[in-house]
């Protein structure tokens, strides 16, 4: 797959991932998806600061991936994002669901006017899962595989964004956990279609050609 298709692949997903807007925006009835333990989770509006830098966030890495994830990983990862984005959207679509938001004050410092223009610009529908949480998970899955060693960082993102969507009013407990259920399901998609996506696979064929080099070796010492 050259350049030009993977970012046609890319300019895809984009594509699919706007049909979150008129959902959202037009949607009706559906379920408050809230539970009990919801009712303890305070309002903390700095939260809003690392729930907006992931919107930033998400462009950025399938811009990345499309221009150097190795083939057969990006692959993987186009299909898994296609499957999660799909399937989020056919959720929406068919199993509504709103949130109740908390009331802020009209006027306040930045963080709070940040806020207020998510509160104003992204109405309360497609709120089960949780499109924040399901995208940045697909995303540390897949660069867990491609950047290992940090790993950690990938799963810190993704335990910071489960967060901002609960303290800032945003989602309800459940939403979050769905969307992680939803990340995963697609992921495992992903590799299960691409065959050689294989957890040490590399690390193995290199293994193997060690142990044959003193073999081989040994046998041309003999043939002299």
């Amino acid at each position: 797959m050259n350049k030009l298709k993977r970012l046609i692949c890319c300019a895809l997903l984009f594509g699919i991932q706007t049909l979150y807007f008129p959902l959202n925006k037009y949607l009706q009835g559906g379920v408050e998806f809230k539970t009990p333990l919801d009712d303890y989770i305070p309002l903390l509006p700095g939260w809003v600061v690392p729930y907006t830098l992931a919107c930033l966030w998400w462009p950025i890495a399938q811009i990345w991936a499309a221009w150097c994830m190795e083939e057969r990983l990006y692959e993987g990862f186009f299909l898994a994002s296609a499957v999660m984005y799909i399937s989020g959207l056919t959720i929406f679509a068919f199993f509504p669901t709103y949130i109740v938001r908390p009331e802020l004050p009209k006027t306040g410092d930045w963080i709070i006017q940040l806020l207020n223009l998510f509160y104003t610009h992204d109405d309360v529908y497609n709120a089960f899962p949780s499109g924040h949480v399901y995208v940045t998970t697909l995303i540390a899955l897949f660069w867990s595989r491609w950047f290992p060693n940090l790993r950690w960082l990938w799963v810190s993102t993704v335990a910071v964004i489960f967060l901002a969507t609960l303290f800032t009013g945003q989602h309800y407990l459940p939403d979050p956990i769905g969307g992680l259920a939803l990340a995963w399901f697609a992921y495992r998609i992903g590799l299960s279609c691409t065959a050689e996506l294989k957890p040490n696979s590399v690390l193995t064929m290199e293994s193997s050609e060690q142990l044959s080099l003193p073999a081989t070796h040994h046998r041309s010492r003999v043939s002299e």
